[in-house]
């Protein structure tokens, strides 16, 4: 039975989401737009990495580090590619761990993060990984409180994981030995979606389910600050629901943040003063070129918005609820992707849709990856595809 529900707004009551179900969208997509295609993006190559992700919820994205590009599936299967040939280097299959002998999957959830020569993510078991980039060799595996979703934050020899208990955990990078453990209390209905934690001056920055966006220091996990970004609000949990699910983005000393039924802020790094708030709500990682955020928003609506002071520069609403992955800045283009395995090109500097292209019937679900002139795209099914600018 296909599981429409890991599709929709991925929240989590009490247990969890039941594991399947026949319900059909609460507000149905917009159609396929019709465009004349000012272009087409070619796929320059394209690999196929375990069985993906499924129909299940993810966050799992491939990243880059030198001339290589290393993508996972959610059932285990751990591989390195050139990152211009798509020739694959080395593969493993985590699934044959000790660690993994009793599970039936090894859920990889977590997004790839690379630094010191390894791999570092997690997975919905509530395990890290440190996976060598030289050739896939598992050099630790260290289990920790509560499933990781979101992509680790690593610096200063450590590897900082946020998970979905609301835990913050800092691991030796080396070696996978605990370092310190911050707990924070999670609302009763929480999304599915984890804030990535992202590093600063020796600070860990991440967004809270409760509408606050923590700082702790990174040496040793105490609290500094945390800022309000959003209140509960409304007569019902679901509308009370104010996650700062998306990954915090530091433009020079600006930290800007986005929740869920609550407002994009932008706030002084060092002193947590209020610059500016507008009314847009989200859960996807904000984009940038550094003079603009990108935002797709709760009902895939598409925005621009001046870094500086907050102004709207354009909108497109042409996406209603097609479930869009957050966006991409590519050379002159924003680019997401959609349920149904779309990919579109957007104007960066007007919002006009230019070019579609479908990537995979089984959809999109994470961010393009950009790095340099290549677009690198990975669907549900599990196909890597690489395309270069139009």
């Amino acid at each position: 039975m296909a599981n429409h529900l890991m599709r929709m707004l991925p929240l989590v009551l009490g247990l969890g989401l039941a594991a399947c179900s026949s319900q059909e969208p609460v507000a149905p997509a917009s159609p396929l737009p019709e465009i004349s295609n000012a272009f087409t993006a070619k796929p320059r190559w394209s690999a196929s990495v375990g069985q993906g992700v499924g129909d299940f919820y993810s966050q799992l994205r491939p990243v880059v580090d030198g001339e290589r590009i290393f993508a996972a599936s959610r059932d285990g299967v751990l591989a390195a590619y050139d990152r211009s040939s798509g020739k694959r280097q080395w593969q493993t299959r985590l699934d044959k761990l000790d660690i993994n002998k009793n599970q039936r999957s090894p859920r990889i959830s977590g997004g790839l993060t690379a630094a010191y020569g390894n791999l570092y993510f997690g997975s919905e078991n509530g395990i890290v990984y440190a996976v060598s980039q030289a050739d896939g060799e598992v050099r630790w595996t260290r289990e920790v409180p509560g499933e990781v979703l979101a992509a680790p934050a690593v610096d200063e020899g450590k590897v900082v994981v946020h998970t979905s208990a609301g835990n913050l955990v800092a691991l030796d990078s080396d070696s996978g030995a605990p370092q310190w453990l911050l707990r924070n209390e999670q609302p009763s209905l929480t999304l599915r979606s984890m804030s990535t934690p992202v590093t600063a001056g020796g600070a860990v920055l991440y967004g809270r389910a409760d509408g606050r966006l923590g700082i702790v220091l990174l040496a040793n996990g105490q609290p500094v600050r945390d800022t309000r970004i959003a209140s509960p609000r409304g007569a019902t949990e679901l509308e009370r629901m104010v996650d700062v699910a998306s990954r915090p983005v530091i433009l020079g000393d600006i930290l800007f943040a986005i929740a869920y039924n609550g407002q994009l802020t932008a706030h002084q790094l060092i002193s947590g003063q209020e610059l500016w708030k507008r009314q847009y709500q989200g859960s996807r990682d904000l984009s940038t070129d550094g003079g603009r955020l990108y935002i797709s928003d709760s009902r895939s609506h598409l925005f621009a918005v001046d870094a500086r002071s907050g102004m709207e520069l354009w909108s497109n609403t042409e996406l209603e609820n097609r479930q869009l992955t957050a966006p991409a800045v590519f050379g002159d283009h924003l680019v997401v992707g959609d349920a149904e395995g779309y990919l579109y090109w957007l104007d960066r500097q007007s919002g006009v849709l230019k070019s579609l292209q479908r990537i995979d019937s089984k959809g999109l679900y994470g961010a393009p990856v950009v790095a340099g002139d290549t677009l690198y795209v990975q669907s549900r099914s599990g196909d890597l595809v690489a395309i270069g600018q139009p």
